[in-house]
């Protein structure tokens, strides 16, 4: 086993068996307050809370490190830790917990020099470990886990699905019964998003892909042309904009976005009854751009309709994991589980 292995291990150990047993981590903290000097608490506390989550994961890795080979100088970035890093995001995410691709990436991306001067705490902490013995390192180590091991969601495991069940009626049943649950838009955009990324991905994902954003992130701000959009290189070619809404909440916006994304076309995925055909068609007609306006059930039922039994499982894990993603309510996932229990759409022994 590698330094860089053993480091990893320790770390990972630590956050999973806190997880599994909060007492012991709240017991873990509570004992390294009084251990550690005040100061290496503040720091801790600091960086720990600190929104630019890349400093708390160099903590633990380093000190991860620290306890495997005492002799490291831990301000900089020891052989192996940029894989460690990127591991550590993957294992981070996998357990609801927010997490970064590459933590050295972001804070020291060119050089192993990680005492730069951006966080005082973060350098503190890696200067005070390397004057530390092996217990308070380890006390700080036990203290970074469980304080990160504190902040993964609730959330229930994606069940294993079991795929000849997924007919459509069985899956329309389930999503449109989902899209009736109020959920701020959550259901209705990543519902579609997930059925129309499987769709391309099974049949054009070497040409274009397909995009979504957060749920409440602007597309301004998100830089995209649509809650959900049909890209190629760096230009969306279709743009989607979906809501739980009303159609016509979307209209005054629509021309304006066709514009500012140099589109073709936009199209609106929205709450649109089957009484309301004329009146938005009328209203179409009236703009100069190419407008569309569909409702989300029957978008949803489409789509559904066009992909095998297999591609509904992909797109169902892909809405699942676009709702841990890209919005902050961990009921919403868990309802989704729930849903596809009770719809006997899972494994079960025996089958």
């Amino acid at each position: 086993m590698s330094t860089g292995t053993d480091a990893r291990d320790r770390v990972f150990t630590l956050v999973d068996q806190f997880i599994a047993d909060p007492n012991a981590g709240a017991t873990t903290i509570a004992n390294a307050r009084g251990a550690l000097p005040p100061a290496v608490v503040a720091d801790l506390d600091h960086v720990l809370a600190n929104r630019r989550i890349s400093y708390r994961d160099g903590v633990l890795i380093q000190l991860g490190y620290a306890l495997i080979d005492a002799d490291l100088d831990l301000t900089r970035r020891p052989e192996g830790a940029r894989g460690v890093a990127q591991q550590l995001g993957v294992f981070l995410a996998e357990r609801h917990i927010t997490a970064v691709k590459d933590a050295y990436q972001n804070i020291a991306k060119n050089t192993d020099r990680l005492a730069r001067g951006n966080v005082a705490e973060f350098d503190r902490l890696l200067h005070w470990a390397n004057g530390a013995g092996q217990a308070e390192r380890a006390s700080a180590l036990g203290f970074a886990c469980a304080a990160v091991a504190a902040t993964a969601r609730p959330v229930l495991p994606m069940p294993q699905l079991n795929r000849s069940a997924l007919t459509f009626a069985k899956t329309t049943d389930l999503l449109v019964a989902l899209l009736g649950v109020p959920s701020g838009g959550a259901y209705e955009q990543f519902t579609f998003a997930a059925l129309l990324h499987t769709l391309v991905a099974n049949h054009a994902a070497d040409q274009v892909r397909v995009e979504t954003k957060s749920l409440n992130a602007s597309d301004r701000s998100s830089f995209a042309a649509g809650d959900v959009q049909i890209a190629t290189g760096g230009r969306a070619i279709e743009a989607f904009e979906v809501t739980a809404n009303n159609w016509t909440k979307k209209i005054d916006g629509a021309s304006k976005s066709i514009r500012d994304n140099d589109l073709s076309r936009l199209h609106i995925v929205a709450n649109r009854p089957e009484c309301d055909r004329a009146s938005a068609n009328e209203r179409l007609n009236q703009l100069a751009e190419d407008i569309t306006v569909l409702d989300v059930r029957q978008a949803v039922e489409v789509l559904t309709a066009v992909l095998t039994r297999p591609q509904r499982a992909e797109a169902l894990v892909r809405l699942y994991e676009y709702l841990d993603r890209y919005q902050p309510e961990t009921e919403r996932v868990n309802e989704l589980v729930r849903r596809l229990q009770s719809a006997n759409l899972v494994e079960r022994a025996g089958d």
